[in-house]
């Protein structure tokens, strides 16, 4: 499995974007990458763009869910957007694509 993934902040926003695989080879580089995330913000948005993830399993789905817990007690909004087929088929399956997933024309 191959993991890659670079961030932007501007503001009280960061654009987190993995490419690649998430899943159990993965995961944990991509949990530090959100942890750091939400450790450098008071309030705001992450916005996970995962548009170029090609494979995402149980792991990094509950990685996903455990790190939008942990923003939500900093009062930080962490959503997904731009997901590719793979990833949204893994979303509406366990039932997070309307929890999780930022529509395009959201602000």
């Amino acid at each position: 499995m191959s993991f890659d993934c670079t961030i932007e902040r501007v503001g009280s926003t960061i654009t987190v974007v993995p490419e690649g695989d998430i899943g159990v080879e993965t995961v944990d580089a991509m949990r530090e990458v959100l942890r750091q995330a939400v450790a450098s913000l008071d309030g705001g948005h992450i916005d996970v763009d995962m548009r170029s993830v090609t494979f995402l399993d149980s792991t990094g789905l509950g990685m996903i869910v455990a790190a939008r817990r942990a923003a939500a007690a900093k009062g930080i909004e962490l959503t997904v957007s731009e997901p590719g087929p793979v990833v949204n088929m893994v979303l509406q399956i366990a039932g997070l694509d309307s929890v999780l997933v930022r529509k395009a024309d959201d602000s």
